[in-house]
């Protein structure tokens, strides 16, 4: 049996949340965060110390997105849209607009805010991050016109990807306005049973 890596409210949850709508189990194995401090062994599967890690086999993997599109293809998973399928090419971009435009403002929120030192200067990179998270989120609010999902009328693996920094934006109360549909939106996919059940997992 494969097993994952695992630290709460971590980008392990994407994994487990797309294990969850998958009907599929690994061992998991939850670590204190951060593990590359807490946990200096781990650094042996993870040199950057980072979670999730996957280790299947002989294969390691530490990239949540690439582990979870692993994981569906291995299953055969509709949360995937394949190459062919009309809406492929808005699935790449959902896919990665989770990871790369709303986790690029949110990491920095974190960082920042967990420094040792305080002062203007800090005040205004989080300000910053917190105005590009907004600007971020526009797009969203305007896709999720008329949809449920993003893509295809389903639910994707874009939608976990989306959905993870969403659910951050509650869990750690930062405060950006949340449009009327990106709101429901992020409701919807935290009651779902697979999320929920993912989420319990500490």
């Amino acid at each position: 049996m494969a097993t994952l890596y695992h630290a709460p409210n971590a980008r392990s949850l994407r994994v487990l949340w797309a294990l969850e709508e998958l009907g599929a189990s690994v061992e998991v194995k939850t670590l204190p965060f951060p593990p590359r401090v807490k946990q200096p062994d781990y650094l042996s599967i993870s040199p950057a110390g980072t979670v999730p890690a996957l280790v299947d086999g002989d294969r390691v993997m530490t990239e949540s997105l690439a582990i979870c599109e692993y994981l569906a293809a291995k299953h055969g998973s509709s949360l995937l849209v394949a190459p062919g399928e009309p809406e492929r090419a808005p699935f790449l971009e959902w896919l990665w607009y989770g990871e790369s435009t709303l986790m690029t403002p949110i990491s920095r929120m974190g960082r920042v805010a967990g420094l040792p030192v305080k002062g203007e200067a800090i005040d205004f990179v989080l300000a910053d991050a917190r105005e590009s998270l907004m600007a971020r989120l526009k797009s969203l609010e305007q896709r999720l016109e008329g949809r449920d999902f993003l893509v295809a009328g389903r639910l994707t693996l874009a939608d976990i990807s989306v959905g993870y920094p969403l659910h951050l934006i509650a869990v750690f109360g930062i405060d950006v306005p949340l449009g009327a549909r990106t709101s429901a939106y992020r409701e919807g996919l935290r009651m779902r049973p697979a999320f929920v059940r993912a989420a319990a997992i500490k």
